[in-house]
């Protein structure tokens, strides 16, 4: 089970890093390959995962080793592969000596380093096990192929899922407080959709273009989550006596003046603190990224839209015989059944009761709303 969990997981960290016109297959001509979009093989890799102690992927005497050489070379020669326009890499989560004939194999660059390898190859495998001596002859028959396939082996070792992890955030540049999120959304839909293929009987072949889709759609969901607005007791705001002395002489204050209420004064104190608190917020989500000032604006005009209709409902019972001391009243009235009860979203995320009724507090500040009944008069005047 392990190896077959490790070759998908291959194949997404190898998606991460193609071309817009590529594409990774699983099980296709290798465990995993990367194609591009007129079928030209640019990648080949072979995957071999352990969870045993001693394990010893790729071993100089190995059937990992020596089948993969035969699968390769055997391409080569069958036209399959054209060995000069695709790289190989020979990847295990095991660690490999540096003794090991794979490891040479992947060092090995000019041309005395490849004849040497060679000459290891054969001298390693002296009186090989009889289930290996086709495979084993069938490689060293042909020097020559041998020597440009040796050219374009490489080897990872040590590939774990952290060191996998680590490749798939650096190669989409994901942030620390959102890679964590979206390589599990990601491997999810990844798994996901080679099990549709599957399940359909078509080889899994991952386009890059469709991970390029899912990423944007990870990243959108997972900034809708990000958008929280702290509760009012974690927020780190210092209201001194001479700030609400301050904003006592703010346009929204002198409109909470006109309502009639026997706690007149402990209402505007209570707006002063959500005003302040609010504005600690949009500044907070704005200058984090986390939403823009546009929907800062359309939070807005849900709320203006809240106070037409309360407005209008109980403009309903307003007529010219009403009282200074009616109208004030009614001020409250229409000041209450806005502001109370009413707490906006954004992007589908619950906020905080202040943080609405700052947007109030800043529409009456601005003068696009009022309480009074007669607000306009007062202050458009």
């Amino acid at each position: 089970m392990a190896g077959y969990l490790f070759q998908p997981d291959r194949a997404l960290v190898l998606l991460c890093s193609c071309n817009n016109n590529e594409a990774v297959a699983i099980e296709i001509v290798d465990d995993v390959a990367i194609i591009d979009d007129t079928g030209n093989i640019l990648y080949r890799e072979q995957d071999k995962n352990s969870i045993v102690d001693n394990g010893r992927p790729y071993a100089d005497r190995s059937k990992d080793l020596w089948n993969t050489l035969f699968i390769w070379i055997s391409d080569i020669r069958n036209g399959k592969m054209d060995v000069s326009r695709t790289r190989l890499l020979c990847v295990t989560n095991k660690n490999i000596s540096e003794n090991s004939l794979i490891r040479k194999i992947s060092d090995a660059h000019s041309i005395r380093e490849i004849d040497l390898v060679i000459e290891l190859l054969k001298s390693s495998v002296e009186r090989p096990p009889a289930s290996l001596q086709s495979i084993i002859s069938h490689v060293l028959s042909s020097e020559e192929t041998l020597k440009a396939m040796i050219a374009q082996i490489s080897l990872l070792d040590a590939n774990c899922l952290v060191e996998r992890n680590d490749e798939i955030a650096n190669r989409l540049g994901l942030n620390d407080d959102i890679r964590d999120d979206v390589i599990t959304d990601l491997r999810g839909w990844f798994n996901d959709h080679i099990l549709v293929q599957l399940d359909k009987g078509f080889a899994p072949i991952v386009r890059k273009t469709e991970l390029n889709r899912r990423l944007q759609r990870t990243m959108q969901s997972i900034g809708d989550k990000r958008i929280k607005v702290l509760a009012k007791r974690y927020v780190d705001v210092t209201i001194t006596d001479n700030d609400i002395v301050e904003a006592k002489g703010k346009v929204f204050i002198k409109q909470l003046e006109l309502i009639d209420h026997y706690d007149k004064e402990g209402i505007i104190v209570d707006a002063i603190v959500d005003f302040f608190y609010s504005e600690d917020q949009r500044t907070r989500l704005t200058l984090m990224g986390d939403i823009t000032g546009k929907e800062l604006l359309a939070m807005d005009d849900l709320c203006f839209e809240r106070w037409t209709e309360s407005f209008r409902r109980k403009m309903v019972h307003c007529n010219i015989n009403l009282s200074e001391s009616e109208l004030s009243e009614l001020a409250f009235e229409i000041y209450d059944s806005t502001v109370n009860g009413f707490v906006v979203k954004l992007r589908g995320n619950d906020t905080e009761p202040y943080f609405t009724k700052g947007s109030f507090y800043k529409l009456s500040d601005s003068l696009d709303i009022g309480w009074h009944p007669h607000w306009e008069k007062h202050f458009k005047n």
